[in-house]
């Protein structure tokens, strides 16, 4: 019998060798079920992505450089903004949090792999196949807006898609924290860790209220279309997963690893711990936001009641959620304090990422607000990309502390920072002017119809130069990966440390 296993593998080993290796390296990826393969492969499709997102962002700040003119179709540029909102959220922001939790989470929890890792390859295959999907659909004129109405159909078979496979994979990260914490309480594992379960447990929450209605609008759509609208109300029924406060639930990871980036930078623990989960965890609350499918807007009413009764919802799902980073950015801070730190890529990138991230949702808070008039402004797409350009950023903090525990070769320091710098800029150039453009009353997903003299002209230029940047930032942060993987291997600052 023995005789028999040895020529049995020694066979399949002369068939596997016959293969040509790059049919064999495919193979392999096809198949691969480990924590680092999936989480690496959901980071780079998330990192392709946030180009697409940038590009698109920089055309369409092109485009409303000049109201009279046309850069782009007329009939094409209803599809490029809704194109430009599901890269930031469902091209971007998801997989980047969820491929960096389970690239990250068991080397956080001493563990081999993550849980069910076969669901998070097929959850990873199965976004990757609907995000796919989704681009052909708006190659071919679908989407909302969408003329063809074959391929608005596509859009929303994608769509789905996404939703499932992102679930999927969310479940697996939920699973490993819960399961794989090696007797360790809840309360005491990483920051890190606790993040992504938040993010897990948000994304499982609230992705199945848009799938089921993605399944009422492909029903309606292929029928009467008399309950939801055609092609051109799609947006509005979907539009809660791809705005704030939803992207919140995206951004957890980018907290916890601020969190955990503090104190090893600092070789210290944490101040106040407690304080820190209840922070990450205030992230939770947009569950209850999101799954109401509706924005949250405060106005002054007629009597103190009225107003009571529009303030006490706003408040909730508005206001509550900016305590999410201000809490983590001021306990890290005062754990840098209590140690020795050191300026380190890790600190320098989840920092400024948790800072955007504030950023956007104090800009989302404003925008609800009914007596500023920012409603169908440029003022709400801003606010997105600050939070999904802070997520980024953040990624780029998360993989340069965990780089060397997950893949055994460390990221230097000094490029970490000045591409995080890079990133920063770009992020407030992309941003910033839109916020000021919005109080001018410069329309969302319109090129036409507003005055661009003045400061709207140069608002435009600035956020399509950011958005140029950001692009560049994210592929010389690849660059950067790929090229230490290859290089000579760097000292992991981080592998000894204060625990958190």
């Amino acid at each position: 019998m023995m005789t028999t296993a040895v020529e049995s593998h020694a066979g399949s080993a002369r068939a596997e060798s016959a293969v040509p290796a790059p049919l064999s390296a495919l193979g392999r990826l096809l198949v691969a079920a480990d924590h680092v393969r999936i989480g690496a492969a959901m980071l780079t499709a998330g990192a392709i992505w946030a180009v697409v997102a940038a590009v698109v962002g920089a055309v369409l700040g092109v485009e409303r450089l000049d109201a009279g003119g046309a850069l782009v179709d007329a009939g094409a540029l209803t599809q490029l903004f809704s194109l430009h909102r599901f890269a930031l959220v469902v091209g971007v922001a998801a997989p980047l949090a969820l491929g960096a939790s389970v690239l990250v989470l068991p080397a956080q929890l001493h563990a081999s792999n993550v849980s069910l890792p076969r669901l998070a390859a097929f959850g990873w295959w199965a976004w990757f196949a609907g995000s796919v999907t989704v681009f052909a659909s708006y190659l071919g004129n679908g989407g909302p807006g969408g003329g063809d109405e074959r391929f608005v159909e596509v859009w929303l078979l994608g769509l789905g898609l996404c939703v499932v496979g992102l679930c999927a994979v969310a479940v697996s990260v939920a699973t490993t924290v819960l399961a794989r914490r090696n007797g360790q309480r809840l309360a005491a594992v990483p920051v890190g860790a606790f993040a992504a379960l938040i993010t897990a447990i948000g994304v499982v929450l609230t992705l199945p209220v848009a799938l089921g209605t993605i399944v009422y609008l492909w029903v309606d759509f292929v029928n009467a279309r008399v309950a939801f609208g055609g092609a051109d109300l799609l947006a509005s029924w979907l539009g809660w997963m791809m705005r704030e406060p939803q992207t919140l639930i995206f951004a957890a990871p980018a907290l916890g690893a601020l969190a955990d980036a503090a104190v090893r930078t600092a070789k210290s623990r944490q101040p106040l711990r407690g304080v820190v989960l209840v922070g990450v965890g205030i992230v939770a609350t947009v569950v209850f936001s999101s799954v109401t499918q509706q924005a949250h807007v405060f106005a002054l009413g007629d009597t103190p009641f009225d107003t009571l009764a529009s303030f006490v919802p706003y408040a909730l799902f508005n206001l509550l959620p900016l305590l999410a980073p201000l809490i983590v950015i001021l306990l890290s801070l005062l754990a840098l304090r209590a140690g020795k730190p050191a300026l380190s890529g890790a600190f320098v990138a989840s920092f400024l990422g948790v800072g955007m991230v504030f950023t956007g949702l104090v800009g989302s808070a404003a925008m609800h607000l009914d007596a500023l008039g920012l409603a169908g402004t440029v003022f709400a797409e801003a606010a997105t990309v600050y939070v999904v350009y802070g997520i980024v950023l953040g990624t780029f903090g998360a993989v340069a502390l965990h780089a060397g525990q997950a893949t055994g070769r460390a990221l230097p320091d000094t490029p970490v920072i000045l591409l995080s710098l890079g990133g920063f800029f770009a992020t407030v150039l992309a941003s910033l002017p839109h916020y000021v453009a919005g109080f001018l009353d410069q329309p969302a997903t319109a090129a036409t119809g507003y005055d661009d003299s003045g400061f709207v002209g140069i608002a435009n230029l600035l956020v399509a130069l950011g958005h140029a940047v950001m692009a560049l930032v994210v592929v010389a942060f690849l660059a950067l990966v790929v090229s230490s993987r290859r290089g000579a291997a760097v000292a992991d600052r981080y592998a000894v440390g204060g625990a958190s």
